[in-house]
Formats: C-alpha cells, structure tokens, sequence
C-alpha cells in the first residue's frame, strides 16, 4: 500500500492501493482525482477525544518541563540572563504550538509504521533552511498548508526509518504556500498607512509619566480607548508601533548549541532532537536586532502593559513586553474571543493565563484560575456598528471552519473531524423547510483552509444563497430576522449580548464544555437557543422563523440569555470607569 501524506498529486502513486494519512489529502475541488482510486483513509487518532484529553494533558506538562531547558539555552546562546517567565512570553507561544503539532504528526505516522503495511511513499528533498519559519506568525500560517506539514512529515518518517521512502525531486514549491487563503484585501492603502506612521511618531514624543498603562492589540475601538485614556489620566496614544522582523541567514553552528537532555521516551527524544532545526530565526540569528528595535520603538518604563491579542503574533510588543516586565511591569490580557471560560480545552488560554499578571475575562470565573478576574467586554460594548433585526428580513448562517492540519489544541473539531462538521451542516440545510431555504443565506468564513466550501455548498444544494462579498456580518445582520451559530465562537457571543435573535447549534461531542459552563448552555437549550443536534435547531427555526421576535423576547428566553450573557459576554455602559478602577490599582 502506498502513503500519501499531502494534498500534492505530485507526490501520490495512483498505480497502485493508496492509503490517504488524514483528509486534508482529500481537497475537494479535486475530487475527480480521489474519487475513483483505490484508497482509504487512516484513522485520526484524536477520534477518541478522550484520549485528546489525555494527550493535552501529558503535553501540557511536557511543555511545563523542558521550558526552564529552553530558557537555559537561549540565555547560554546569547550571553543573557532573563527569567524563565521572559523566555515564556518570547519563545513559549511557538514551543507550545510545535509540541502538540509535532506529536500529532507523529502519532499518525508511528500508527501507519507500526501496522506495517505500507510499501512505500515519495518524499521530498527538502532544503532546512528553505522551512525554517521566520517568525511565529510565519510558523503559524505555514502550519496551514500542504507544504510545511509534507516537511514535518518527512522528519519523522525518516526519524524512525518504520516506513519504506523514496525522495522526489519533481514539481517543488520554492517555500511552503498558503493559497487556500480567502482573507480580504487590505484597505489600508498609502494614506492610512502614512497617518498611523505619525501617530506612531507623536506618540514617542509623549513623556513616560503620561504613558503609565500601554494599550498594545487592545481590541477596543479608537473612540473606546483614548476616552480610557483620558480616565487613566494620560494623554491618548491610539497606535503603537509595528516591527518588522528581517529574514537572517541560518546559523548552524549556534544552532548546534541548542542540546537538551532528560527525555523519557522516543517521542521526546525526537522532538528535543528537532528543535535546532525548526525553531524560528527571530528567537536565534534574529534576537539581538528584534530585542533592540522593540525597545526603541516602544513606552519606556510603563507600569501597565494590556493586550488581547498582541502575546500571539505581535513579535515587537512581546520581546519589549517581556523585558519591561522583567523589569517590574504588570501585564495585564483581555479575552478577546469565544471559546475563553467555556471550553474544555483551550491551548491559548492556558498560556495566556500563565504568563499575565492579570487576566480579564468576560464575565467568567475560575477558582483554578485566580488570575482571572471577571470584567465587562470593552470589545462587546464598543461594537460599531449597531446591530437590530429586520422582521423581514433574512436568516443569516454563520459558516465556520477550521484548519486541515490540527495546529492549536482547543476542543473544537481537529483535522478530518471538520468533514463530519460539513455533515452536520449539511443535515441542517436538509432539514429545514423550503419556505426557510428561500430566505437562508450562509455567510462564509473568511478564511477557507482548503476545504472548498464554496463548491460544496453548490454541489449540496444549489439553491442555498452563500455569500463570500465584502459586507461585514454585522451589515448583514442588520438585514436579518435571525441568525444561525455553528460553534462556541466570537459571533454568538456578540450577538446575543446585543440581543439579536440567535439560535446556535454543535456537538457537545466535538465542542467539549467545561463543568462550570454546561448549566448556562443547558439554560440556553431549555429556550431553545443552544441545540445539539443539526435537526433540533431546524426544527425551532421552522416553528419561528416567520416572526422570531415573539419566541425571542418571551420572558424565559431573555431570562436564559441574560444570565447566560453575564457570565460569557458581560457588558455595562459603566465598564469604562470600571476597568479605570482595576488599572489604576495595580
């Protein structure tokens, strides 16, 4: 039998039975190619999610173990002495998220190697310094695509030396691509870009005394945050800088010095191994200049730094947001999204919570977590524009996806789990009356991954209106009676605390909930606002859709929504004076 491990034809044996690693071989645009060969697919291991449980939570402490290492390392490597809580912020996002990718491309290839039935698969020659990302936001959109993963995948099947490979040469890719991508144009444009570089400019001439709390990704709108500003007492400082980190030439040689011991099994073992030749450039031949730009270009000496999102991506504020901490800075991080307090799995608010002093959430609290500290929405109130149902209106459905290859572990469907997804969107399209149909429109997420939805949807039902344009979905809000959630996502969170007639529908089995919030969902699923099951929710939409308002603002039904809204999605039009009171004591 031959292995494919990627959505590239080049690299599959047709001639002969093929056994697919996972679906994202499988692009659907290109099922005339699958279709009809003799193939199947391997089982994913996290299929068995409470074995995803358990892993997460062996990962968890596998992360919490060799991070002091890591440390240790980039300390010896650039003649520094920072703390471990310094190297968290700056490398840790990265070493988390290739941890738990690494072992999940490993448990696929281990299981297809142990069963021995497989004669041979086409890998490519890859040159390292070609995928070694050059930052974390590089990192994470390479782990996208078919490219990078082919390259992980090559790593570990040549580590192990369990399958019989052949190398390749035909038809490569110069760098890992991300092509599925459907994000929108920018619209910043010249103009926008040149009054942010004067802001930006202004706002160094402020004096530190004036620039005591710096808001970095705040997610609050410009409005929002320079009135915060003049409550805190300080003059408002709306942008802050963007720094661009430069490719460096690959150093082996200090590559060579990232040695780990104390591994426990073959799996660590291969890991610590592969860390040299992943790791990003920024944190290795990078990290002097991008440690020295950041302090330039941002507030000395701050006492507060707040963020919710900049830990993720946002390079320049991370490295200068670790060294003003080391220097006695507090951090403070926001929620910024769904999922946050309700998940039972969450990668990103674990980390979050581990290295913020301070951690706003929602309205949520944890007594695991006493770092949490539950806070009206800045981002929830500030939304702009205002959103009202049109009796007359449409159903708007919120499409939601997920990426081809796991790359973060959250309780969310993981990998092929998004083809029983579509199946379960598919189950509700099929299950609501024609009437409903006619006034549906699905609204697509704005990024694809590769799984074509577009042309499924035309090929499920061709009279599904599904919309992919430039409104945003608050636009289309405003021209709908209702909307349809999929997931435990930001959407509904914003919609039912603007008190938008909203009923949500997934798979407890899929999106697993935390203890402490399944008595708000039961709530919601009582009024028939949350539904786990495709059919129930088409059944309440067929019974209101033609005057949801009624059913929406029956005593019961606001009765659940609001208390289910204090605790996930907390507004007040005093948050302001709030959260000065919170910042101004620390």
């Amino acid at each position: 039998m031959f292995l494919v491990t990627t959505a590239n034809q080049s690299f599959w044996k047709t001639d002969e039975k093929i056994l697919f690693l996972g679906e994202w071989c499988k692009l659907y645009k290109y099922k005339y190619a699958w279709s009809e060969l003799d193939c199947e697919v391997h089982p994913y291991h996290w299929d068995d999610r409470e074995r995803f449980r358990k892993d997460y939570i062996y990962l968890n402490n596998l992360y919490e173990r060799y991070l002091p290492l890591l440390s240790q390392l980039m300390n010896q490597i650039h003649g520094v002495d920072h703390s471990c809580r310094y190297w968290r912020m700056i490398v840790g996002p990265w070493f988390y998220y290739f941890i738990g990718i690494f072992f999940d491309r490993y448990l696929s290839i281990e299981s297809v190697g142990n069963k021995g039935e497989v004669t041979n698969v086409w890998l490519p020659p890859f040159e390292p310094e070609k995928y070694i990302p050059k930052n974390f936001s590089t990192f994470r959109d390479w782990n996208f695509g078919d490219d990078y993963n082919h390259y992980l995948f090559k790593q570990i099947i040549e580590a192990l030396g369990k399958i019989p490979s052949e190398i390749k040469t035909k038809h490569l890719s110069s760098y890992p691509q991300r092509e599925f991508f459907k994000r929108k144009p920018s619209s910043s444009g010249r103009g926008k870009d040149l009054v942010r570089k004067i802001l930006v400019a202004t706002g160094r001439l402020i004096p530190s005394k004036f620039n005591k709390v710096v808001f970095v990704n705040s997610f609050l709108n410009s409005k929002d945050l320079i009135r915060l500003q003049w409550e805190l007492g300080q003059l408002p400082f709306p942008c802050t800088p963007i720094v661009i980190s430069e490719h460096k030439p690959i150093n082996w040689e200090l590559r060579k010095r990232i040695v780990f011991s104390g591994e426990e099994n073959a799996f660590e073992k291969l890991l610590l191994n592969k860390i040299s030749q992943n790791i990003p450039s920024i944190y290795v031949e990078g990290y002097l200049e991008m440690s020295q730009k950041s302090l330039a270009a941002y507030p000395k000496h701050p006492q507060v730094i707040f963020t919710a999102a900049a830990l993720f991506g946002n390079e320049g504020c991370t490295f200068w947001a670790a060294n003003e901490i080391e220097r006695g800075a507090k951090l403070v991080i926001s929620q910024h999204g769904g999922h946050y307090g309700n998940s039972l799995l969450s990668a990103n608010e674990s980390h979050e919570v581990s290295v913020c002093d301070l951690h706003f959430s929602w309205g949520w609290d944890d007594t695991n977590q006493p770092k949490t500290l539950a806070m009206p929405s800045g981002q929830l109130a500030g939304l702009m524009p205002k959103i009202k149902p049109n009796p007359s209106g449409k159903i708007l459905w919120l499409g939601f996806t997920f990426p081809r290859y796991t790359c973060q572990l959250l309780s969310v469907p993981l990998s092929g789990q998004t083809v029983k997804f579509f199946k379960e969107q598919e189950r509700f399209l099929n299950a609501v009356l024609p009437e409903v149909l006619e006034i549906l429109v699905r609204r697509e997420f704005p990024i694809d991954f590769g799984w074509n939805e577009e042309l499924r949807w035309g090929d499920i039902n061709p009279d599904l209106k599904v919309y992919c344009g430039s409104k945003t979905m608050y636009e289309q809000l405003n021209e709908s009676r209702l909307c349809v959630g999929t997931s435990t996502s930001t959407p509904d969170l914003e919609t039912l605390s603007r008190n938008f007639p909203t009923i949500t529908f997934f798979n407890p089995k899929l999106f697993e909930l935390r203890k402490t919030a399944k008595p708000y969902f039961e709530d919601l699923r009582r009024v028939g606002i949350y539904h786990s099951t495709p059919e129930s929710a088409a059944a309440k939409i067929n019974e209101i859709y033609e005057n949801p308002l009624s059913w929406w603002n029956s005593k019961e039904v606001q009765d659940a929504r609001k208390r289910f809204v204090y605790r996930f999605a907390r507004t007040s039009e005093t948050w302001i004076s709030e959260w000065k009171e919170v910042l101004s004591s620390i």
